[in-house]
């Protein structure tokens, strides 16, 4: 296996196993008491920083196992899970605001059926026929 297959992997195990880990805790502390979701960040970020620290010492021996990691090659295991997380969590929500990937993953705020015009005119339409000879002309200019 090469390290990015192992990095891609762990990193795709994180992101399963912290969706499902939230959604559990937030069914489990709405039925408690609803007025705890104040106290939510406080159980989340610790929790996914148990998991991202599990995950990359997996990725790690995984990588060791195949010796494709020596040194501080072990510091850019860690940066490619967190990458890959943050990709796919991007991916699960267009709303989602990062501002790292706002450019690389723009979402449509309108639909694309409002953005184009019905009021077309026939003048625009060109056949195939009429591109051609327009080819022709500008290619044969000297």
């Amino acid at each position: 296996m090469e390290k990015f297959e192992i990095d891609l992997k762990w990193g795709s195990y994180l992101f399963i196993a912290n969706m499902v880990s939230t959604i559990c805790i937030v069914l489990l502390i709405f039925l408690i008491n609803s007025y705890s979701f104040i106290y939510l960040s406080d159980i989340l970020i610790p929790i996914f920083i148990i998991q991202l620290i599990y995950f990359t010492i997996k990725a790690i021996r995984e990588n060791r196992k195949y010796d494709l990691s020596k040194g501080f090659r072990k510091i850019f295991v860690f940066t490619r899970l967190l990458v890959f997380y943050f990709m796919l969590i991007s991916f699960s929500d267009g709303r989602t605001n990062i501002w790292c990937f706002s450019l690389l993953l723009p979402y449509r705020k309108k639909d694309i059926s409002e953005l184009i015009q019905d009021d077309s005119n026939e003048e625009d339409e060109i056949t195939l026929k009429e591109f051609m000879v327009r080819l022709k002309r500008k290619f044969s200019r000297p």
